[in-house]
């Protein structure tokens, strides 16, 4: 049906990382100086399940107050939109076992006039990820049942439902544990108004626990389940789509995360980001445009980059080259100084993404790239020493010369052991 109030498309909203509502911000327990492990959901039993490590959480390095295109990139690398309990001064307001990730079917246009008017980072800003509704439908997303047909009634200690879940509805309200998920609390006829009918909001919850290793809905992450045909990424500005154009370069090129979570490359691939700052450029009526009415061909996505053999063979000598260079130097270093300081490794890395030289390093398996904005480049020989002060002048001067020798730059990172 042609509505401009209504859209094929339905948008997972990001927004600025609020500590105040992030459970492993507030879990920690002071008598044993460790954070609590918070359950990812619950079986219809009540017995919790975890999912989410930590040290996972902490390996990305994402800051508790992370602005929303931070916290956007790091969504894109997990390859899930994460389920959660939506926390409001530290109570749940998702009702059941099953923690969701929550979408809205707002058009573009009021999604824009909404973020303008509710201005608030910690809630509201023009970034997300819109999926098809029909695919995201498929993949088991349903709308929110805002209210009950009677009174709201939350379990307490004896109903069956107490304690399957941070927060319960009672047996007799008409929602079962499966269903309880999609409750929105909704009181409209009431001096105390709560009504958020105007987000129609959906939600998604794994509600057969099909995905044993995350807790989220997975979208650039592999599965056997569900695949998603195109995706689109919005941000605010053209700087912040071409941030993200690259960034989803180097998830392509990453292959998977640092846990061993595979990419679906061709939905990496299929992936356009709009700004919506650029909206101004496109011939259609800003007041009433809706993702629909895109033309996805003007839409930025990331580019797919052939390489010559010519390059290919220009490349393998220069990292031939580059690695006897970088052994020579090391060698030399430590003949000076002997292997008797701090151990670590070094290594030559270069940000630069979309260009044939990278591209060739990649198809020579010659880079990896972690989805950090750097890639990795393997040399083919390091001098066999453990001392950081050893390896690291050898790395920088392959670095000068790959440098010099392609016409792209080079630099070099470095770690302790």
């Amino acid at each position: 049906m042609n509505r401009n109030d209504l859209s094929e498309w339905i948008i997972h909203f990001v927004h600025r990382r609020n500590p105040e509502n992030e459970p492993l911000e507030f879990s920690w327990d002071f008598e044993n100086m460790d954070y609590v492990d918070f359950p990812d959901s619950f079986s219809y039993e009540g017995e919790p399940i975890y999912k989410t490590e930590k040290y996972e959480e902490d390996d990305y390095g994402l800051e508790p107050d992370a602005y929303a295109i931070s916290v956007l990139r790091k969504i894109l690398y997990d390859g899930i939109i994460r389920t959660g309990w939506s926390f409001r001064n530290g109570k749940a307001t998702i009702y059941g076992p099953k923690s969701a990730a929550c979408f809205t079917e707002m058009p573009l246009y009021a999604l824009i006039e909404y973020s303008k008017k509710r201005n608030n980072q910690n809630y509201t800003e023009p970034y997300g990820i819109a999926f098809l509704k029909d695919e995201l439908f498929e993949a088991g997303a349903r709308p929110v049942i805002y209210g009950l047909s009677g009174k709201h009634s939350e379990s307490k200690k004896g109903d069956k439902n107490y304690g399957v879940g941070l927060r319960t509805l009672s047996e007799n309200s008409g929602i079962g544990l499966r269903e309880m998920y999609r409750y929105v609390y909704t009181n409209i006829n009431s001096s105390k108004r709560i009504d958020w009918t105007h987000e129609r909001e959906w939600r998604w919850a794994d509600l057969d626990e099909r995905f044993e290793w995350f807790a989220g809905l997975p979208f650039f992450a592999e599965n056997d389940e569900f695949s998603f045909s195109k995706i689109i990424v919005f941000v605010k500005t053209k700087e912040e789509g071409e941030d993200i154009v690259e960034h989803l370069q180097h998830l392509y090129h990453s292959v998977g995360t640092n846990f061993d979570r595979l990419y679906d490359l061709k939905v990496i691939a299929n992936t356009y980001v709009l700004s919506i700052d650029e909206l101004a450029t496109i011939d259609k009526n800003i007041s009433t445009i809706k993702l629909d009415d895109l033309p996805l061909n003007s839409i930025p996505k990331m580019e797919k980059i052939s390489v010559s053999r010519e390059t290919l063979e220009r490349v393998s000598k220069a990292i031939d080259k580059a690695s006897e260079i970088s052994y020579l130097e090391s060698e030399k270093v430590f003949k000076e100084t002997g292997d008797n300081s701090g151990c670590g490794w070094a290594w030559v890395v270069t940000y630069v993404s979309n260009s044939e030289i990278t591209q060739a390093l990649i198809d020579l398996g010659l880079a990896s790239s972690f989805g950090k904005g750097y890639y990795q480049i393997s040399l083919k020989k390091s001098y066999p020493a453990q001392s950081l002060h050893i390896d690291e002048p050898g790395k920088i001067k392959a670095a000068e010369f790959l440098t010099k020798e392609l016409g792209q730059n080079f630099s070099t990172h470095w770690k302790w052991d």
